[in-house]
């Protein structure tokens, strides 16, 4: 992302929230230029995200003096962005239809790919990882998407994140770690491995991006960390953690009094073995 793009000057914001329309114009284009790589992001449709798009910007225009903190706009324009994504599930859902790309997608795939993603791969093997990852994404929960797109291709911090998604940042920390696993698996299960991950994500910042936006999307293995004990926390709070400590604590209140002892051996041991599948898991992620 471009810094012109990253950063809108307090003054262009101003200008706009008093009427100005050139500033307003000027501050829609760079909104449109930044969002629509967010909300395809997350949608996975194009045809979706054009319309999802012009809403936000619509709304923006008619609701750009109630931004009191003009250093906020860019969250507060993800806010507004996810807002109208959600909106636009529940009536999916509501309305029992079921998500499916749009022709002009599959086609903005392939042009994206073939056209920005040059360095030695072949074109049926960027193309069918492009499938791939498209496939991949659409199976994440929405959170997992957000969370992944905000902290990679957004490049925000942890507390950014959680000021966007109204939650703590060791919630935003988990929830990445959460979302990074998941979509690992969903990698895996088609055929790709830890080793094509960065490639992965790469090629899915390509081909969900404007093409001005294109040429600077770029994920690092630095922002992939969460730490420690987000790390920890995230796997102990898995299914198989989950499990493990209520098989513990049902043993524990089978046994008898007089063998409460034994009953914390187990428990000591049962916790050794969950805190070791943690560490394993923590490695794998």
């Amino acid at each position: 992302m471009s810094p012109m793009l990253q950063n809108v000057s307090p003054g262009l914001i101003h200008e706009a929230q008093l009427g100005n329309q050139e500033s307003m114009d000027r501050l829609a284009e760079l909104a449109r230029e930044r969002l629509f790589g967010y909300i395809y992001r997350l949608t996975l449709n194009y045809d979706t995200t054009q319309d999802l798009l012009q809403e936000t910007i619509l709304f923006m225009i008619q609701s750009i003096n109630q931004l009191e903190h003009v250093d906020q706009f860019w969250h507060w324009m993800f806010r507004m962005a996810l807002g109208k994504v959600q909106h636009h599930y529940r009536e999916l859902k509501h309305r029992r239809r079921i998500f499916e790309r749009s022709k002009s997608e599959q086609m903005c795939i392939h042009h994206r790919v073939t056209a920005n993603y040059n360095d030695g791969l072949t074109e049926l093997l960027r193309k069918e990882l492009s499938e791939v990852v498209f496939k991949a994404m659409n199976r994440l929960q929405l959170k997992y998407r957000n969370v992944l797109v905000l902290r990679c291709f957004e490049n925000l911090e942890y507390s950014e994140i959680a000021e966007v998604m109204n939650c703590s940042e060791l919630q935003s920390r988990v929830l990445f770690f959460r979302a990074k696993s998941s979509l690992r698996r969903q990698l895996a299960i088609r055929g790709f491995g830890g080793q094509y991950f960065l490639l992965a994500l790469a090629i899915f910042g390509l081909v969900t991006t404007s093409a001005k936006a294109a040429s600077s999307t770029t994920i690092t293995a630095a922002s992939l960390e969460v730490g420690f004990i987000p790390s920890l926390l995230a796997a102990m709070s898995s299914k198989i953690g989950l499990v493990l400590t209520a098989e513990v604590i049902a043993m524990a209140l089978a046994l008898p009094l007089q063998t409460f002892l034994f009953a914390i051996g187990i428990a000591c041991f049962a916790g050794l073995c969950l805190f070791l599948i943690c560490l394993l898991a923590i490695y794998n992620a």
